[in-house]
């Protein structure tokens, strides 16, 4: 652009060097004592600088309203090139130019910021922006859904007023920190994993928290875990066969003499009731073993599911009339809702009708240790989009948040003659489901089993 009013200066230039000649003429003149043609000569030299100085002057303007049209990011302007002078027609020409490209500048850095804020917007984990005075600067729907507020509001300070313990945790957390965080809306629960870092926007300072429910992640570990207790466990259980090799051992010494087996009347009472109490033994100590070997297939031999699309309306029917006399009898109000948007479902029906009978058999179980109203319900609702959650809930007794922590740990039992196995195997069923089995206790409220599938 500097080369282009240099041009046009250049162009200018002879128009200049007119009014000096003319001047200097006319002051030649008036020396020689020609008042009358050095005054014909001044005045059109006068003309011409003035004419020199308006174009100049026109010219500048013109330049100062372009960068100041693109100060204000107004790259509208159009300046006429279909003019005479050819020199102002290049200039009018590459100022146009200029415009087109700062245009496609900032339609590209548009771009851009629409793309990035919709990739924000939508991206499956929250993102929250803090100040350094602790203000919301952007919020994005995965954190609102996490926070429980709605994704809709223009107002980003709702979270401080609707959910002030999740804003004070976000507020509190340590740049390079991380922390989790347990939150439960409704029957919903989430393990959130908060995680900051600092940015720097103009000369402000932000704070930029990450936000994501890794409860799925913290099942799966927790599973794998529990797998391995089983072969720490299994390994112990072989240990227990030592006395029961050591008994049989015991039992030939007195049965057998030199290969031979004794006669009764080799036999005397005390060896008689050491064998009874030998043969005792290992009944005892083979039955438990059977018992608990058989419980320990069941959870880590469950088959591969088979997925086929099921009728929620047909299963949930089966599922009523399969326990409608049941609930009859243990004087308890069944209720079974369903949303109606949810045709069908992907699962295998065998495997969750598994997990079915033993949620509802452990409500029933629960329940029954109510002395008024009793109620057990199975609700089937969409969750996140296209994912749906049922929940299964019951009025019996509060589940202590320690027990909560335990009952889906295999073997882990708080009944006299359960083998703790139940829902663990449910846990299992699920997992294999690719969905999660989570538990909520609310003490004077109800206790629900969630499965998101």
């Amino acid at each position: 652009m500097a080369s282009e009013r240099i041009i046009y200066f250049e162009h200018r230039l002879p128009l200049l060097s007119v009014a000096v000649l003319l001047f200097i003429a006319s002051g030649y003149l008036w020396g020689k004592s020609l008042p009358g043609v050095s005054a014909g000569l001044f005045i059109p030299a006068v003309f011409a600088l003035y004419n020199f100085l308006q174009s100049t002057e026109r010219t500048n303007r013109q330049v100062a309203f372009f960068f100041t049209s693109l100060k204000n990011n107004d790259t509208t302007q159009q300046f006429p090139v279909n003019i005479k002078n050819r020199t102002l027609s290049r200039l009018h020409e590459k100022m146009n130019e200029a415009n087109r490209h700062f245009q496609s500048i900032r339609m590209q850095l548009e771009y851009n910021e629409n793309y990035y804020k919709a990739l924000i917007k939508n991206s499956a984990t929250g993102f929250v922006v803090l100040n350094e005075q602790n203000h919301i600067e952007l919020i994005n729907d995965s954190a609102c859904h996490y926070a429980g507020i709605s994704a809709e509001s223009t107002n980003p300070m709702q979270l401080k007023n609707r959910n002030p313990e999740f804003f004070d945790a976000l507020c509190l957390l340590n740049a390079g920190h991380d922390m989790i965080y347990k939150q439960v809306i409704g029957n919903e629960l989430m393990l959130l994993n908060f995680k900051a870092t600092l940015l720097k926007k103009d000369n402000q300072v932000l704070k930029l928290i990450s936000v994501q429910d890794i409860r799925y992640e913290m099942e799966t570990r927790e599973i794998e875990s529990y797998r391995k207790l089983i072969s720490v466990m299994t390994h112990e259980i072989m240990n227990v066969i030592s006395p029961i090799t050591s008994a049989s051992k015991t039992l030939q010494s007195f049965l057998f003499k030199d290969g031979n087996p004794v006669t009764l009347s080799d036999l005397d009472a005390s060896s008689l009731e050491i064998t009874q109490k030998g043969v005792n033994l290992i009944d005892e100590h083979s039955t438990g073993l059977k018992t608990f070997i058989e419980n320990y297939r069941k959870i880590s031999k469950l088959p591969k599911p088979v997925i086929h699309s099921v009728d929620t309306g047909e299963w949930m029917d089966q599922v009523r009339i399969a326990f409608s006399e049941k609930m009859k009898e243990n004087r308890i109000l069944f209720e079974i809702i369903k949303d109606n948007r949810i045709k069908n479902v992907a699962i295998d029906k065998n495997l969750m009708n598994q997990v079915m009978i033993n949620l509802l058999n452990n409500a029933i179980d629960a329940v029954s240790e109510t002395e008024g109203d009793r109620l057990i319900r199975i609700e089937m609702r969409v969750f996140q989009k296209n994912r749906v959650k049922i929940s299964v809930s019951n009025n019996g007794p509060y589940i202590p948040q320690s027990i909560q922590d335990k009952i889906f740990v295999p073997f882990f039992t708080t009944k006299k003659d359960g083998s703790g196995i139940g829902l663990s195997i449910c846990q299992e069923v699920i997992k294999l489901h690719n969905g999660s089995l989570s538990v909520i206790s609310k003490e004077n409220d109800y206790t629900t089993f969630n499965i998101e599938l």
